[in-house]
């Protein structure tokens, strides 16, 4: 077996312990496959998540998980790993419902001890741990959370036509661990979350707006509006907009519907960052029933309780103007 042979073998083990972590609730013994103090800080972040897993029903019933390898580089007794995760797993928290994800890139330096490879580094996205660790598990929101009502009495300009729901969630289904090819992928470009709410909304029937300081359009990458991409611009758009295109406004938990979207603060900054698609919500204003489809990193069927956000807000489509 060559080096990379090895290195290859020793990352997939690793990662296989981590899903065994998650599905028997215990610690993955980092000291069998890390070395240095460069692992100390994912070793606390592991047991972080885990505990946050078990409190709120996200360990896993059932999980398979694919590896693909995109650079592996050796030289003597290092080693450099490039490597996309994806995976298909059951939730305690939603059985009988088999959450997908795909395209996790993760970044790892590992390191030969008495011929067996140790990682000293490992990189990647993470979206349960970004925020402060001292938020509650509990079901409960944020700091930040909040609805913002004052634009609900505003009479629209526009006749309101009705939003296609089921059409919306086929289409978020169809495309959340893929992409369309009529739109170009901003994953490399800041996220494709929004560019991929916004293609949910318009195959719902929302009309685009061509207004241009203000609409909400996608032609090509050079002629779109930045609402069209962009959280916050996108957010600004939907929720004043009288016009053409969807119009929205932020509601509780309870009011959500499928085909509505929901937008994060994983940061710390008190900037959103992150849009989801509702495509599950089978108990109306039970968060932890909630599924979603997103891009970046790409996700289907997914638990909103799998995020730790510090921000919340719930985007109800009312209908779209034309």
């Amino acid at each position: 077996m060559s080096q990379e042979d090895k290195v290859m073998d020793r990352v997939g083990k690793y990662f296989e312990s981590r899903y065994k972590g998650l599905e028997h609730e215990r610690m993955l013994p980092f000291d069998q496959f890390c070395l240095g103090k460069g692992m100390e800080a994912e070793e606390q972040k592991y047991s972080c998540q885990l505990e946050r897993a078990k409190e709120l029903g996200l360990t896993y019933e059932e999980w398979e998980f694919d590896l693909d390898f995109l650079e592996v580089h050796v030289w003597f007794n290092r080693a450099w790993v490039k490597v996309r995760e994806q995976h298909r797993v059951v939730f305690k928290l939603t059985r009988g419902t088999t959450s997908t994800m795909r395209g996790l890139i993760h970044t790892l330096m590992m390191t030969r001890s008495s011929d067996n490879w140790y990682i000293t580094s490992h990189r990647y996205k993470d979206e349960t741990s970004r925020v402060n660790k001292t938020r509650p598990f509990a079901l409960k929101p944020g700091p930040y959370w909040g609805c913002s009502l004052a634009q609900g009495n505003r009479k629209p300009v526009l006749r309101l036509y009705e939003y296609n729901r089921k059409a919306a969630v086929e289409y978020a289904h169809m495309w959340a661990l893929d992409r369309n090819p009529k739109y170009y992928d901003f994953e490399n470009l800041g996220g494709d979350c929004t560019n991929f709410c916004s293609q949910v909304l318009h195959s719902g029937g929302c009309p685009m707006n061509n207004a241009k300081t203000n609409g909400w359009y996608y032609y090509s990458l050079n002629n779109r509006s930045p609402s069209w991409t962009g959280v916050e611009f996108f957010y600004r758009f939907v929720i004043n907009n009288r016009g053409m295109g969807p119009r929205v406004k932020e509601v509780s938990p309870s009011q959500i519907e499928l085909g509505d979207l929901i937008q994060l603060d994983l940061s710390s900054d008190l900037a959103f960052n992150h849009c989801l698609v509702v495509v599950a919500n089978p108990q109306s204003g039970d968060i932890g029933k909630i599924l979603i489809s997103c891009h970046t990193t790409d996700r289907d069927n997914y638990p909103l309780m799998f995020y730790n956000w510090r921000g919340i807000r719930y985007l109800h489509i009312m209908g779209y103007g034309q």
